[in-house]
């Protein structure tokens, strides 16, 4: 078993191998984003005339989840990093301590991360942009999404080695097994046991512990080729220091979203108030269904990028960058025809308060226009943070969510009011895209010949 898929990221053909280890990985996050919407879907309709509310409340809420989001996939990419270039190189004892380390850091964040998140709730959801309308609804979702990090952390940070073995079908069934769980669980709390928001809280987090479940069964079972050993799960200094400088820039991505959440939760606040925290809500859950499907190109790319540069197979790392680009940009093409289609209709779902549908289907619109270069800055990203490269994937991170997002934020609605903040995002998305290539196109250019396996 372990040949075979040695064999298969060595020498299979780059589009087929592209479409094997992406499809899995595109069918459950797609599923995952699915049961975002659908809680949103849900709490809006549930809360009848407070769904307004009910939606901005996940919207203030979101930040905290994807700071969770952040750590888990920030040391899950790290360490899916090291694992890959150490199979490429056959070296499985140091895939086995990659493991056992990064399950470590694991336990320890997410413990941090819950103790704080339920201590300082409060002042961090008012500093995220929740009124004091808003606020009992983000708390009550809040609270309870904090008491399952754990369970999300293992699921969501082992998917990513789970791949790097190249057995992109078990991850994907994973996510697919606690997605359908949640969707069933959310209609049947949020309505037939009248749980409001707390419901959609509640049957995100058993979706969570399922997926937990089925990791430990796969690390525990003769499926995986890296066994988990206890033994292994002494910190390393050297490995965890590995391990997150790698996916720092994942780290820094979500958290950056998350201090941009700051500023754009009370930038709408004041020119277009509760409803317009709602619509950007509502947007984000779109845009990340729509992304979902180039981060599953995401995932199965970066196996297929480490593993053949840490086998010397420079020109296979080459034809992945050159294919995945090429699909990605027509992914996002097609997204952006569909929401420029039936923006309503996409609303509608949602809720049918009239006041928010007129805010939000010109926003939508705005907001996409440059979705077709987010695609290359996601391969650039991979192709870094797989060949072990942190500062250039961090470099990509920055520029769009530092340097470009929070300055146009500010400036722009001085001049043009609410619009002014929907703007902001295609002209940093296309900055950013221009910094991406920058990058890509040099790491790229540095593979025709030998490289030496570190940073410099």
């Amino acid at each position: 078993m372990i040949n075979e898929r040695s064999d298969m990221l060595a020498n299979e053909n780059i589009k087929k191998l592209i479409y094997r280890m992406s499809t899995p990985a595109i069918v459950g996050l797609l599923v995952q984003a699915f049961y975002n919407l659908v809680d949103t879907i849900f709490v809006g309709r549930g809360l009848g005339a407070d769904s307004a509310l009910g939606i901005a409340g996940l919207s203030v809420a979101f930040p905290v989840q994807m700071l969770m989001m952040g750590i888990s996939m920030g040391l899950g990419i790290g360490g899916a990093s090291i694992i890959s270039r150490a199979l490429g190189m056959g070296d499985h004892k140091k895939a086995e301590r990659t493991l056992g380390n990064m399950v470590m850091l694991v336990i320890i964040s997410s413990v941090i991360f819950t103790i704080l998140g339920l201590v300082f709730i409060d002042p961090v959801l008012k500093v995220f942009g929740a009124s004091e309308s808003i606020l009992p609804f983000a708390r009550e979702y809040t609270k309870y999404i904090l008491m399952g990090t754990i369970f999300f952390s293992f699921s969501a940070a082992l998917s990513n080695t789970i791949r790097a073995e190249g057995h992109a079908k078990f991850a994907m069934s994973i996510m697919l097994i606690s997605s359908i769980v949640n969707i069933i669980l959310d209609p049947l709390f949020i309505f037939e046991f009248n749980m409001g928001i707390m419901g959609a809280a509640v049957a995100t987090v058993i979706s969570q512990v399922v997926g937990c479940v089925l990791v430990i069964h796969y690390y525990t079972s003769n499926i995986s080729m890296v066994p988990f050993r206890l033994v292994y799960m002494v910190p390393d200094l050297a490995l965890s220091w590995e391990t997150v400088s790698i996916g720092m820039s994942e780290f820094i991505f979500n958290s950056v979203e998350s201090l941009v959440f700051i500023l754009l939760n009370q930038s709408l606040l004041i020119y277009g108030g509760d409803m317009a925290i709602a619509v950007f809500g509502i947007i984000i859950k779109i845009f990340m269904l729509t992304l979902m499907p180039i981060m599953g190109i995401k995932h199965g790319i970066q196996p297929i990028f480490g593993f053949n540069y840490g086998a010397g197979n420079f020109e296979r790392v080459r034809e992945t960058v050159s294919i995945s680009n090429y699909i990605v940009f027509g992914m996002c093409i097609l997204s952006v025809i569909v929401v420029f289609l039936i923006p309503e209709q996409i609303f509608r779902f949602f809720s049918t308060d009239a006041g928010l549908i007129d805010v939000g289907v010109p926003a939508i619109k705005i907001s996409f226009l440059m979705m077709p270069f987010i695609g290359s800055q996601i391969v650039a990203m991979a192709l870094l943070q797989s060949l072990g490269k942190s500062k250039g994937s961090l470099m990509i991170t920055l520029s769009r969510q530092i340097f470009f997002l929070p300055p146009l934020v500010f400036i722009l609605p001085l001049y043009m009011g609410l619009t002014g903040i929907w703007v902001a995002f295609p002209i940093s998305d296309f900055l950013g895209f221009v910094v991406a290539v920058i990058l890509m196109k040099r790491e790229v250019s540095r593979l025709v010949a030998p490289v030496h396996l570190d940073e410099n």
